[in-house]
């Protein structure tokens, strides 16, 4: 009943490895201490609780630094999304008028056909960027729901 108790804590536990461990050597100890008090196995599990609410209060007790790369991913994001829509504006704009070649007064029948315009490119990259963001956004949501 004990190591089944242990088991099913483990697999709701949503922690890295190393604390894993840690928290699954103190519930041992806390079984061992309870056990040398007198208290039988189905009492401390009545005292500790179902084992997903078990789990769920020692990760709300541990500090999580998960959040703090979803944030920092967020930022970088929305930087790069406004980056790459500002140097869309810009590629987009008309330095000199279109009927002018070489910063000519008049109009000349020259046109120039082909090249490759990157205006395509920052307008992908700022979409990608913000689909990144709303998924960074939408981790964090769900890590303060206590989702994890």
């Amino acid at each position: 009943m004990k190591q089944e108790y242990i088991r099913q804590v483990g697999r709701r536990l949503r922690l890295r490895r190393k604390q894993k461990t840690a928290v699954l050597r103190d519930l041992e100890e806390i079984f061992a201490s309870a056990y040398e008090h007198g208290e039988t196995e189905e009492q401390v599990i009545q005292r500790l609780g179902p084992p997903s609410e078990y789990a769920a209060s020692v990760e709300g007790q541990l500090p999580s630094k998960g959040n703090g790369l979803l944030w920092a991913g967020l930022v970088v994001c929305l930087l790069v999304c406004l980056v790459s829509m500002g140097l869309f504006a810009l590629a987009r704009q008309a330095w000199v008028p279109e009927e002018a070649i070489g910063f000519a007064q008049g109009t000349t029948g020259i046109q120039v056909a082909g090249g490759f315009g990157l205006s395509p490119l920052l307008l992908a990259l700022a979409g990608l960027a913000l689909v990144l963001a709303v998924f960074f956004l939408w981790r964090l949501a769900r890590r303060k729901k206590g989702e994890r």
